[in-house]
């Protein structure tokens, strides 16, 4: 990524102090044996906030003499953002240049950026929408009209996201439930597509009325016309200044086709939902 420069670092308290010691070796081996690339020449003990020292973005100098200086091309390349997050810890009455501070701006900028607005669109390849219209036609009568008796209700419980309120921007995380009708006997489709959609969605500013719709309206070309989906999400927003009251979420509905039309199947999606002890219910 232009203006950062990848680095290893390394820390560890009690007996993971000494570097050198059995834990270390353990624990480094554990490392690798899960695939992960464990370089040598990591540095230890290595803190942002020490590294970043008073930016010059930040309109400052330093007048500390840091020996864990990091390459000022860690610095993200959004100056007039980093600024105006410093001025609003001034606002608050605190002190940029308080050593527990000094990398907050550049941090909150990193963390903002996850959720740039991009001109990337979902779009599926049709392949399950393909192949369950071909199912479906199979399953056609002598009339043309497909025998909802061999329909049956697939659900996909308890897909994790995290997103952020773009009224307060804060965070709001918790779960989707998708709901879909299937010809019965078709496999079932598989829990990563779903996941990445419900992904592709939650990274950005979001509000969750148009989150639930988004996830819906994208299902249905993948999966077909029949689709419910139930989003329950918890809003640090409503949690800090709203209701102020922490366990407390929200939950939203998108009905298509079938759904908006048999509360029946409406019904029995929503108690099995019900029915789930997935995270993020109340």
């Amino acid at each position: 990524m232009p203006g950062w420069v990848k680095i290893s670092v390394t820390s560890g308290s009690g007996v993971f102090e000494n570097e050198n010691g059995d834990c270390w070796a353990d624990f480094l081996s554990l490392l690798k044996f899960r695939g992960v690339n464990v370089e040598n020449n990591s540095q230890p003990s290595w803190c942002p906030s020490r590294s970043l020292d008073v930016l010059a973005c930040n309109g400052h100098t330093s007048t500390r003499n840091s020996s864990c200086r990091a390459s000022t091309n860690m610095v993200p390349t959004q100056p007039a953002m980093i600024t105006a997050v410093t001025t609003i810890l001034q606002s608050l009455g605190e002190d940029p240049l308080r050593k527990e501070l000094v990398g907050t701006p550049q941090r909150f900028v990193h963390w903002m950026m996850n959720f740039k607005r991009s001109n990337l669109e979902m779009k599926p390849n049709g392949f399950y929408s393909s192949r369950m219209g071909l199912l479906k036609s199979s399953l056609q009568n002598d009339n043309g009209n497909i025998n909802s008796n061999q329909d049956e209700i697939r659900s996909v419980l308890n897909l994790p996201f995290w997103s952020q309120c773009e009224h307060h921007l804060l965070p709001f995380h918790g779960v989707v439930h998708i709901g879909y009708f299937q010809p019965h006997g078709a496999d079932h489709v598989g829990r990563s597509i779903l996941q990445s959609i419900t992904h592709f969605y939650g990274c950005k500013l979001q509000v969750q009325e148009r989150l639930t719709r988004q996830i819906a309206e994208t299902v249905s070309s993948v999966l077909g016309e029949d689709v419910m989906v139930v989003v329950e999400a918890n809003h640090i927003c409503m949690i800090s200044r709203g209701i102020e009251k922490v366990g407390s979420s929200t939950a939203t509905i998108a009905v298509l086709g079938r759904f908006s039309t048999d509360p029946n199947a409406k019904a029995m999606f929503l108690q099995t939902i019900s029915n789930s002890t997935g995270y993020g219910r109340t």
